[in-house]
């Protein structure tokens, strides 16, 4: 079986610690490198929360510290996950430093040496993303498909417009949105709808549901009765199964200013669509593949 060669770029971050965990154990996917940005908490403890995650699941992915603010936008100052991003659970010391390259540079190179074409899978703002497509755009043709976290077309998280990845810098989502790739937006629309809870982690007794439901709890101080979404494991969920979600090409832009700035806009009229949108996802399949690629975990 071919396996997808992937960039994780992320912002751990809860829902993100599960992305990263998941996509570990699927026979599916080689995850080549991660990235970190600033988001969910500032670039240091996200940086930190990545080499966390790699030294409890023991993987020998390299990491690379990427984008401390937006593009043009102040320095967000976020602690949307907490203190540190994954507080509730005591992590070992991190066994393993991050590359002496920017993540921008670590993905260059590692598009440019590799035979294959890569799928770009960022779950958190998309800075680095941009900035790799500005400052090489001749490896466009490198990067099979980007397969992201964010956005909305029925409202969102932030505020009534926007979803957090792209009102955290719009005008990376701007860039990457218009950059002719192919494009899989899994957004609110969906991901909303993907909850784990204590049912679903109690039936795997593993290091992996305890650390999972310890942060999941610390984020929702306690309350676990609707779960916790996994925005970002839906990425990954796509990745390998990708008939539990509904797609559907649409046109969409993305709002850079104003009240509505950070809105994935869908455009109707006289416009080619230029991303492909998750619209629905079959919850119950959802939450059998998060269930069956636990047990697989430590």
């Amino acid at each position: 079986m071919r396996r997808i060669p992937i960039v994780i770029d992320t912002d751990p971050g809860i829902d993100d610690a599960a992305a990263l965990g998941l996509a570990f154990y699927r026979d599916e996917l080689d995850v080549k490198l991660i990235t970190t940005v600033s988001g969910n908490v500032d670039i240091h403890n996200i940086t930190r929360n990545a080499l966390k995650l790699v030294t409890f699941f023991d993987k020998d992915i390299p990491v690379a510290k990427g984008m401390e603010t937006p593009l043009l936008n102040p320095a967000l100052g976020n602690k949307v996950h907490g203190e540190t991003g994954m507080d509730g659970y005591n992590f070992p010391e991190p066994g393993r430093t991050i590359l002496k390259e920017h993540a921008v540079e670590a993905m260059r190179s590692l598009l440019e040496e590799s035979e294959e074409k890569i799928t770009l899978v960022p779950v958190g703002p998309l800075t680095n993303i941009a900035a790799l497509l500005l400052m090489y755009p001749q490896l466009k043709n490198k990067i099979e498909r980007v397969v992201l976290m964010g956005g909305s077309l029925s409202g969102g998280n932030v505020n009534g417009a926007a979803e957090f990845n792209i009102w955290a810098d719009p005008h990376a989502a701007k860039i990457v949105f218009e950059s002719g790739l192919n494009i899989v937006m899994i957004g609110l629309d969906v991901t909303l709808k993907a909850r784990i809870g204590e049912d679903v982690l109690s039936k795997s007794p593993n290091k992996s549901a305890e650390m999972f439901n310890a942060i999941f709890r610390n984020y929702r101080d306690g309350d676990m009765a609707q779960g916790v979404a996994m925005h970002d494991s839906c990425t990954i969920a796509y990745l390998t199964n990708p008939e539990m979600f509904t797609v559907e090409p649409r046109h969409v832009k993305v709002v850079t200013d104003g009240p509505a700035s950070g809105m994935t806009m869908e455009v109707f009229r006289h416009e080619e669509p230029n991303v492909h949108v998750a619209v629905g996802i079959d919850v119950e399949a959802f939450k059998e593949w998060f269930l069956g690629t636990l047990t697989k975990m430590v």
